[in-house]
């Protein structure tokens, strides 16, 4: 024979800490790209590239350490990027050909998010505070075309 629980007890169980616990915490990295979707073209305090990752961070309500700690370090040659990453750049040229034009570009020491990731390897950026526009921009860059310089990479993760 089975007991039958009274509803004040189902009540109980069902508001219990142990539930509210269980309850899934938004995507950082989603949240990440969404505060880059609702400033591009708007200027992120004062503009300089840390700024953006600094108050997208904070919008997530990402565990990250001031200055460059913006989550979970990972490998982006090994480990695909995803949106909502960070990057750092260091003293990074890149160079590449479109048709008949070749392009370069050099990031001496820049933070951006990664917007979006195509299909055909490329990654759209979020940034700004480049080439002298202090408003959140997109841009499109293959980490392939990277020539010089390094990369750091940092997954968001959700405070503990």
């Amino acid at each position: 024979m089975k007991k039958l629980l009274s509803l004040p007890l189902l009540l109980l169980l069902a508001f219990s800490p142990a539930s509210a616990q269980t309850t899934a915490k938004p995507d950082v990295s989603k949240k990440v790209v969404e505060y880059c979707k609702k400033n591009l073209n708007k200027q992120v305090d004062r503009g300089e590239c840390w700024d953006l990752a600094r108050f997208a961070l904070d919008y997530a309500e990402a565990d990250w350490k001031s200055p460059y700690n913006f989550g979970t370090k990972i490998n982006h040659v090994t480990d695909p990027l995803k949106p909502g990453d960070i990057l750092q750049f260091e003293n990074v040229s890149l160079s590449w050909v479109d048709g008949d034009n070749t392009y370069s570009m050099t990031l001496p020491h820049h933070t951006a998010i990664v917007y979006e990731v195509k299909k055909d390897g490329k990654i759209v950026i979020a940034h700004q505070n480049f080439n002298n526009v202090r408003k959140v921009t997109t841009f499109d860059i293959s980490m392939a075309d990277i020539k010089t310089g390094s990369v750091q990479a940092y997954r968001p993760k959700a405070k503990s």
